[in-house]
């Protein structure tokens, strides 16, 4: 398993420094749903990066899930307001669309453009059964652990605030039922 850091992000055309302003947005809405999977293609050829077309969907079982409690669908915007260790947790083909108030934001000066750039504090958890715990949803990363997965002397915070959110909201059961009804019936067919 694996923590990826994005704390930087660098372009530049040439070596001149021009002139930015930044602006802080808070998001005002957050809502979790099943959408599914977006087509993809590679771009330049059979050995160019995948890309993806957002306006082409399949909704179906796309492979193994990772069994577990997962997030409910709705409103969580709760969950986006801090970096702490009360996180969205996404089954594949799950969606968050994310609504920011720009209204507040000042006009831009002549000939400027808006660029906008998402920070996001998280994690990935591998489901290669050759990972460990690779099956599983669990167990829950948080920002003090020393590693992943961690061992016998560490573990998700268990205080009162951290067990209303494991119930609040990660009340999403997944099972292995479904991949195994699409098996059975690709074979049947």
């Amino acid at each position: 398993n694996m923590e990826i850091y994005w704390d930087h992000i660098f372009f530049a055309n040439d070596l001149s420094d021009p002139p930015f302003r930044s602006h802080s947005l808070s998001p005002c809405a957050a809502d979790l749903h099943y959408r599914g999977f977006s087509r993809t293609f590679r771009k330049g050829g059979r050995y160019g990066p995948h890309w993806f077309d957002y306006s082409k969907v399949t909704t179906g079982q796309k492979w193994r899930d990772l069994l577990g409690y997962y997030t409910r669908y709705g409103d969580v915007l709760p969950l986006l307001t801090e970096a702490d260790d009360k996180y969205i947790i996404k089954n594949a083909g799950d969606e968050t669309t994310i609504e920011f108030n720009a209204e507040d934001l000042p006009a831009l000066p002549e000939g400027w453009k808006r660029d906008f750039l998402i920070h996001s504090v998280g994690w990935v958890k591998d489901g290669d059964l050759n990972t460990a715990t690779g099956k599983m949803a669990g167990p829950l990363p948080f920002h003090g652990m020393t590693c992943y997965p961690y061992g016998p002397d560490e573990s998700y915070p268990s205080d009162i605030d951290h067990q209303n959110y494991l119930k609040e909201y990660n009340t999403r059961e997944v099972t292995a039922e479904n991949f195994h009804r699409t098996m059975l019936n690709a074979y049947e067919e």
